[in-house]
């Protein structure tokens, strides 16, 4: 049979492992509400910051759909200015174009009307020549 001192000394060190596994679970309570202690206290000072950051990040946001709605905006103006720029430049270049045409057509007219003055000036000196021999003669 088993000594006695033996079944003594196994329920000693039962008795012993039993309070040490009580002792590590309050350790083990006390190291969590120690814990949630600290997530309270760092939820009390962080709380404020993080609504602001919140704030912060909203308006960022707002802000940064109006700049695109402007630059939408914007966008859309210097298109229809460049469209009605280049509507003006293509009306300006036909009205250049039919400018041309019309000096070229009058300097045309006046090259031939100054050929046929000098023409009628030619037959008209020609015809005074021929009087002032006829005259002589």
């Amino acid at each position: 049979m088993i000594p006695t001192w033996v079944a003594v000394v196994a329920g000693l060190s039962l008795a012993i492992l039993a309070l040490s596994a009580i002792v590590i679970a309050l350790a083990t309570v006390v190291g969590a509400l120690g814990v949630r202690t600290f997530l309270r206290v760092l939820q009390d000072l962080a709380g404020p910051a993080v609504g602001d950051v919140r704030q912060l990040v909203g308006a960022i946001r707002t802000e940064a759909d109006s700049l695109v709605g402007t630059s939408r905006e914007l966008r859309g103006r210097i298109i229809s200015a460049a469209d009605a720029a280049e509507a003006r430049l293509a009306a300006l270049d036909a009205l250049f174009e039919v400018v041309q045409e019309e000096v070229e057509t009058t300097v045309l007219d006046v090259a031939a009307t100054f050929r046929t003055m000098r023409r009628g000036l030619s037959l008209l000196e020609w015809g005074r020549r021929t009087l002032k021999r006829r005259k002589k003669h």
